[in-house]
């Protein structure tokens, strides 16, 4: 395994750019072959899944690539990318553990067949998988945003760019907040500016429970495109928050228990600068989170 290694590292270093390289020393029903780019570099082995799969951590990705040519013969792939070349030496030992067959051919086999098990695997070793965004929150959103478009609010997804509200529409805002808990109303406010808006504010909020009768993003996605929604804009916001095609979090299933709007208006608790002396926060303070009941706040029952 060294040996591979070491030749890995080599290709990285020394190797031809925009080529792949077959490595040396496999059995023949088990090639692999490093790919370097100016941008990126990696390694790949075929793949004869009937999926796609992409995930991603940090500088590394993990994804299937359909199509490729290679000395003259059409493969589908699996690959494992850098897009940091300073971290080749460290790269090259993922990659040989990635590339080697084990005895009788057992390790490539679960890996080809269960890419993302060996994915979390790594992924458990070199981070933290909790940091993740959930899945039941983007799905909160998409799940927010089928229902306005229902309504013919003609909403757009804000809420993977960062924005102050999740959703917009014409003189119309909605934040959504969801939830797997099984009790409780509390949902965090990131700002005092989450709930503050130039015009008309509903908060959704959802709850979710993890099962196998429930709904994905996948699900929902599909949904909303059925209902006009642009579906490459759709994809585009969702992999800005990590949720790429091939995504395996966009397949797990939630059912939705509740879902109410709350109307934001003077009734609604909330913190503002206004709540502060002199109508700012107090100096030297960047940043302000806080907690609220939803409990006995009047609301709407949408489901």
């Amino acid at each position: 395994m060294q040996e591979m290694e070491d030749q890995i590292k080599d290709n990285f270093y020394r190797g031809y750019t925009e080529k792949a390289m077959k490595l040396n020393g496999l059995p023949e029903n088990y090639p692999a072959w490093t790919i370097k780019f100016h941008n990126w570099f990696g390694i790949a082995v075929p793949y004869d899944g009937t999926y796609d799969f992409s995930e991603h951590f940090s500088e590394m990705q993990i994804r299937t690539e359909k199509g490729t040519v290679i000395d003259g013969k059409e493969y589908n792939l699996l690959m494992l990318t850098c897009g940091d070349m300073t971290l080749r030496d460290e790269f090259s030992l993922v990659c040989s553990q990635f590339a080697e067959p084990g005895e009788n051919g057992r390790n490539r086999l679960n890996l080809v067949n269960n890419p993302e098990t060996w994915w979390r695997k790594w992924k458990g070793l070199l981070g933290n998988i909790s940091a993740d965004r959930e899945a039941y929150s983007v799905l909160g959103e998409l799940t927010a945003l089928a229902y306005f478009m229902k309504k013919g609010y003609n909403p757009i997804w804000t809420g993977q760019n960062s924005a102050t509200n999740d959703i917009e529409m014409n003189s119309y805002s909605a934040e959504v907040k969801s939830t797997t808990s099984r009790y409780g109303y509390e949902i965090t406010v990131s700002s005092i500016y989450q709930l503050r808006a130039e015009h008309k504010l509903d908060l959704v909020f959802c709850r979710f429970e993890k099962n196998t009768s429930g709904r994905s993003i996948d699900d929902i996605v599909e949904e909303l495109i059925s209902l006009g929604y642009d579906g490459a804009l759709l994809e585009k916001g969702l992999k800005k928050c990590g949720f790429e095609q091939g995504c395996t979090a966009r397949k797990y299933t939630y059912k939705l228990l509740e879902m109410k709007k709350y109307s934001v208006d003077e009734g609604f608790p909330m913190v503002t600068e206004h709540s502060f002396k002199d109508d700012c926060l107090p100096p030297h303070i960047v940043k302000f989170s806080y907690t609220v009941d939803l409990s006995g706040i009047a609301c709407e029952n949408l489901l």
